[in-house]
């Protein structure tokens, strides 16, 4: 069998390139999704989270690899990628068809966990 032979770091555009969806995460903070009126927007996934991570922590050069329905909403998880500083030049964007019958971004409602009670996701 053949050895597998490593780049050196310097030689590579990126330390860690995550593969998966991204999608706007919604917490309604302390309230529940049911009666919230209000929901502070956040980018998540779990790939993505270690990309983010990652760079964040300790400063590693990071990009992912995804595609968003390029509307305002995965214009704005773009923008929260770029705020990480997790590099977004291989995303691919596709032509959203006004009501997400071909593409779609994705959409997480979590909220928090109180005590004995795990968190919940919708």
């Amino acid at each position: 069998m053949d050895a597998i032979v490593l780049k050196k770091a310097e030689e590579c555009r990126w330390d860690c390139v995550s593969l998966g969806e991204v999608m706007l995460r919604l917490d309604p903070g302390e309230g529940r999704i049911h009666t919230s009126r209000t929901f502070n927007a956040w980018e998540g996934g779990g790939e993505y989270n270690v990309s983010r991570g990652l760079r964040r922590a300790f400063g590693l050069r990071t990009g992912v690899l995804t595609a968003f329905a390029d509307n305002p909403v995965g214009r704005l998880v773009e923008d929260f990628i770029l705020q990480g500083g997790v590099d977004t030049s291989q995303v691919k964007w596709l032509k959203y068809d006004g009501i997400g019958r071909t593409v779609r971004n994705g959409l997480n409602f979590t909220e928090r966990g109180f005590g004995v009670r795990a968190a919940v996701g919708c």
